[in-house]
């Protein structure tokens, strides 16, 4: 199954008494990556609720952590997000904005769109709990540009005028 664009399994022990439920995570230190639950509903939602845990926990980058990380993290969270009630979607959100909002340099236009798009989502999710696919698109586009320019600083070069 797939939740939030992670793999995950619920299985039902071979005595029918229980199910277990495992997702692939790379951070194992920072998520609970399997457990046991009463029945199969109950698998599938520890199983989530592991998933929105290690989505907040990767959106909260430690400082060090170089800017081209936390682009990708917020675009991975972004794509994912949607199928998250609007409160963790918010939580998975809000660090890398908090992370970013400082380190732009108001003349980066492309960093200011993917911020300003990022918080206007937040915004609405916060405010009337659901977002339309517009604000989405714009917080994943304007941050995949971002993404782009972190990744390739110094690639787009100015047409000349001759």
């Amino acid at each position: 199954m797939d939740y939030c664009g992670i793999e995950f399994t619920a299985i039902e022990s071979p005595d029918g008494s229980s199910w277990k439920w495992q997702i692939s995570i790379l951070d194992k230190d920072k998520i609970k990556t399997s457990g046991h639950a009463a029945n199969r509903a109950a698998a599938i939602e520890k199983a989530h609720e592991a998933i929105g845990e290690g989505l907040r926990a990767n959106a909260s980058p430690e400082p060090e952590v170089q800017l081209p990380h936390q682009i990708h993290n917020v675009l991975h969270i972004l794509h994912g997000a949607r199928s998250l009630p609007s409160s963790e979607a918010v939580a998975a959100l809000r660090p890398f904005l908090n992370a970013v909002r400082d380190r732009v340099a108001k003349s980066d236009r492309i960093a200011v769109a993917s911020v300003a798009a990022v918080e206007a989502l937040i915004h609405r999710l916060e405010n009337q709990g659901i977002a339309n696919d517009d604000l989405w698109e714009e917080a994943i586009e304007s941050s995949l540009s971002f993404a782009n320019e972190v990744s390739y600083p110094g690639t787009i070069r100015p047409i000349s005028q001759d």
